[in-house]
């Protein structure tokens, strides 16, 4: 006889804690509160979402002059997944966001809410510490404080302070810029107004190139239908702000996503929207559900669409190429080259395509030969041939050639000297003897405080066979290298992949950089690589339960750790021993049994040496449990 039993599931309290654990970043959870004053607004009027960043108290505060909410509105506001806006008309859908956004910015925050017709208004109090220890307090007897309105008012203020983010001034600049992307279409339309401390956000269109616009509407096989535009735009975009805008129900999801083109800078100057209104978002709207078959029809359609393919074409055909080169070296004084040189290109895309470069002919009344060599001289060097053409060595492997922020640009010099040693080889020949002499004697002088000594030392710290950063990486870590000011370090599992014996469906990376310089640090890996999710310096319990809850497969953990960084990827004996760290002290559970294991491959490899490592295992204090490792080899 089969008996059944009823049991008590009533969630944990901690569960609003822990739903703000899961990878938003400031920017994504504030846009989230911004979310719901956009479904609360009212027909027919602007509404005004004012944002405040207060620097002083350290609190971040969200008010409307929406709707409001009376006291069933705001019971089911605080409600953990409780909806009650119909699919198809809001931008929430989940019942968690408001919930999930303020735990995440704070671990306390405040709603007082009011509707136009009443004279009464609600406030609701949460307060992390509180809601966890009082055991008189649970889900079935929350407080909600009713009073009358002391001014005629209506709307809602979330006021969250106690804030486990940082606030820095560069946020108020990046937000107004993000937010008029994001919210562009309501913006525009007029629906709405949205000010940061008092700095009202515009929408930000794309600078196109004219006639490059192109609508598309593409009717999917599954009956649905995606619509939107492309086009090019004026400039290519060095920074990566190129791609698709996908939207949803008028609201941005993903902004420059590279959704059906690839990631490269041969198509950086297409851009479009696409809205994407019947394909599923995650909780938090920050992405789609890029396995569902919603997704994956409208991407393959969108990709071979002949509008697409067309705009992809063009783009492509604009891209900056050795005509550049070109036309710098057939430069002449007062005539302008018919193919002028892109001044915005990145000194990475430069050396790049001077890298490509092996042989030009520069034009005039004496024409002479250009060839890029990887060399052992100066910068440089011009002489002639026997039939009296010159010809010209540019040395890329020399320091000083490498000094120079844009390559490019020292190729105007080079040309400039070559038409002075066609007048006076002789003395010309002096002179470049005795400039190269000095360039290496600058480069030894000054070069160590430069970027470019960072790079040549730690491009060359790890020339060990079988060991280097993990191919999911080294795009990122290019991309950090170019745009990042302080130091950082690759560490953990992002050099000894490789090394696991068994697979695991989340991978934990580890980056290092110096203390205050995590943040900024992690919204620059959001803006390169939105796929995976980042956190920043996490507590044991955070990655407890990232380990339990999180569906993506790839995890950055920045550490600011105060440590001299001299190296942008860590040694082995480092990069075992930040691993162990992460297990053992921070409680990354996953690869507990994994740690002999790597270490005994390393060890078998010669890839370890065990003084380095118990050097290490002293300077952190931690010999004894070190040796318990060693020993077991």
């Amino acid at each position: 006889m089969v008996k059944t039993k009823d049991i008590d599931i009533t969630p944990d309290k901690s569960l609003i804690k822990k739903l703000g654990l899961t990878g938003y970043r400031t920017e994504q959870a504030i846009a989230e509160l911004i979310d719901n004053s956009i479904d609360a607004r009212i027909s027919g009027k602007i509404e005004h979402v004012d944002v405040r960043l207060d620097f002083d108290r350290k609190q971040i505060s969200v008010t409307d002059n929406g709707t409001g909410m009376n006291l069933g509105d705001l019971q089911n506001a605080l409600t953990i997944a409780k909806e009650t806006k119909k699919e198809g008309e809001k931008l929430g859908q989940f019942g968690l966001g408001l919930k999930s956004a303020c735990s995440n910015l704070g671990k306390a925050f405040t709603l007082i809410s009011t509707k136009p017709d009443s004279n009464l208004e609600y406030t609701a109090k949460y307060d992390e510490e509180q809601w966890l220890n009082d055991k008189s307090k649970n889900w079935t007897n929350f407080e909600i404080e009713e009073s009358e309105k002391k001014h005629r008012w209506n709307g809602t203020i979330i006021l969250i302070s106690k804030l486990k983010i940082p606030l820095y001034p560069n946020q108020l600049s990046n937000f107004k810029k993000r937010f008029g992307i994001r919210y562009g279409p309501y913006l525009k339309n007029r629906q709405i107004r949205i000010t940061i401390n008092s700095r009202e956000c515009k929408p930000i269109e794309p600078e196109l190139e004219e006639g490059t616009k192109r609508k598309i509407s593409i009717q999917l096989p599954s009956g649905n239908t995606i619509k939107g535009w492309v086009g090019l735009l004026e400039k290519r975009s060095i920074k990566g702000d190129y791609g698709i805008h996908l939207i949803r129900k008028g609201r941005l999801i993903k902004a420059y996503d590279k959704f059906g083109i690839r990631q490269h800078p041969e198509v950086a100057k297409i851009v479009g929207e696409l809205s994407l209104d019947h394909v599923p978002v995650n909780f938090h709207k920050t992405g789609f559900f890029e396995d569902s078959l919603e997704y994956k029809e409208a991407e393959k359609f969108f990709r071979t669409d002949p509008v697409v393919v067309k705009t992809l074409r063009s783009s492509s055909s604009h891209k900056t190429s050795t005509s550049e080169i070109q036309s710098i070296l057939n430069y002449k004084q007062g005539v302008i080259p018919e193919i002028p040189i892109d001044t915005r290109i990145s000194s990475a895309d430069a050396k790049s395509l001077l890298h490509k470069a092996e042989h030009f002919t520069v034009h005039g009344a004496n024409n002479a030969e250009v060839t890029f060599v990887d060399g052992d001289f100066g910068i440089y060097s011009i002489e002639k041939n026997d039939v009296g053409l010159l010809k010209i060595l540019v040395n890329r492997n020399s320091d000083a050639f490498k000094a120079f922020k844009n390559p490019l640009f020292l190729l105007g010099l080079i040309r400039i000297e070559a038409e002075l040693y066609l007048k006076s080889s002789q003395k010309i020949s002096e002179f470049l003897e005795e400039r190269n002499n000095r360039w290496v004697q600058f480069v030894s002088d000054f070069l160590p405080r430069t970027e470019i000594h960072k790079s040549k030392k730690t491009e060359k710290i790890v020339p060990l066979p079988n060991y280097s950063l993990v191919s999911d990486l080294i795009e990122l870590h290019d991309h950090i290298k170019e745009k990042f000011e302080h130091d950082f370090e690759f560490t953990g599992l992002s050099t000894l992949r490789p090394f696991l014996q068994n697979a695991y469906n989340k991978i934990f990376y580890n980056i290092q950089t110096v203390n205050g310089a995590g943040q900024e640090l992690l919204e620059l890996i959001n803006e390169h690589s939105p796929k995976i999710t980042v956190l920043l310096d996490p507590k044991d319990v955070e990655l407890e339960t990232i380990q339990k809850l999180s569906s993506t497969e790839k995890i950055i953990i920045i550490r600011e750790y105060a440590e001299k960084i001299s190296t942008t990827w860590a040694i082995p004996e480092k990069a075992w021993f930040d691993l162990y760290y992460e297990v053992i002290k921070h409680g990354l559970t996953l690869y507990k049994d994994e740690l002999i294991i790597i270490l005994d491959d390393l060890l078998e490899n010669n890839l370890i040496d065990k003084t380095k490592l118990r050097s290490l295992a002293r300077h952190r204090k931690i010999h004894d449990e070190i040796e318990e490792y060693l020993g077991s080899e």
